[in-house]
């Protein structure tokens, strides 16, 4: 019977460990985001859209913000859940903002990015009404995740009531995500947003009923409430079931504080935030069937 010699079983020892390790090495580490980099990208790069006539003024922009239908091709819903969601979807979401110069020096700044997402491969995209609605700037433009930046050249369709607006930005080769059905109150969902600009933050919760809200004259639109956190910068973010439909869009919140006990409070002790979003069936009825 022959025997190894003493060094080898740690020499062995040594390979299996460093096999395992170039295994480690091997893999791909989670993709890091760089906030600041994306946020100097959307000044310069819109920017840099509006030097060149590209990006279109919110004086061109505003009065589009009155029609109420269009027509674009949106991909067939898919039933099979995802095995990685975000790893599939955070591409079809974009950051959406302006650009202004303060007068004080000749560089472009944003105002604050909002989040939108892609609704066709040609450049058809959706936020919220609200991100538009208002605005005296220069330009808009979009980011897509890999960095590339394209000027907002048009207002396709939109609704005030609802908070939706559908949009389309020049170029091509987007990727896009489906329109689901409405999704029932307990489901699973997930979000890929932009809050405060932390960008491509991924929340998930339920959806927690649907409500109408309170308005002082006539109906107001449906809301679809969450469970999935979210703030500002996330408006216009796409609320996806488990299969990567979008089943809605994130709108805004709502605080709720215990009436204060002493008259000298201006407000009592916090208690929850309601979340609320735009329901899938509110951005079905901007497209022509």
């Amino acid at each position: 019977m022959k025997y190894l010699p003493n060094h080898l079983p740690a020499l062995l020892g040594f390979s299996l460990i460093a096999q395992g390790l170039a295994v480690s090495v091997g893999h791909a580490a989670p993709e890091t985001v760089d906030d600041a980099v994306i946020i100097k990208s959307l000044s310069e790069g819109i920017g840099a859209l509006v030097d060149g006539g590209k990006a279109s003024p919110s004086k061109k922009l505003t009065p589009q913000l009155e029609r109420r239908k269009c027509t674009v091709k949106v991909d067939r819903a898919s039933s099979k859940a995802l095995d990685n969601l975000y790893g599939q979807c955070a591409d079809s979401v974009i950051a959406i903002a302006s650009v202004y110069k303060c007068g004080k020096c000749d560089n472009w700044h944003n105002s604050g990015a909002a989040t939108g997402w892609i609704l066709s491969e040609d450049g058809v995209m959706v936020t919220n009404y609200h991100v538009f609605d208002g605005k005296e700037v220069a330009g808009f433009g979009i980011r897509t995740r890999d960095g590339k930046v394209a000027p907002v050249t048009e207002i396709l369709a939109a609704s005030k009531r609802d908070d939706v607006v559908i949009f389309k930005v020049a170029g091509s080769g987007f990727k896009p995500l489906p329109l689901g059905p409405d999704a029932n109150v307990g489901s699973d969902l997930h979000i890929i947003a932009h809050p405060d600009s932390r960008f491509y933050t991924y929340t998930a919760g339920k959806v927690s009923r649907y409500y109408r809200k309170r308005v002082p004259k006539g109906d107001g639109p449906s809301i679809m409430a969450v469970t999935a956190e979210f703030a500002r910068g996330s408006s216009g973010g796409p609320v996806m079931d488990s299969a990567g439909n979008v089943v809605g869009m994130v709108a805004s919140t709502q605080s709720i504080y215990y009436p204060p006990k002493k008259k000298t409070d201006t407000q009592g002790p916090f208690q929850m935030v309601i979340r609320n979003c735009v329901p899938v069936s509110a951005i079905r009825a901007l497209i022509e069937r």
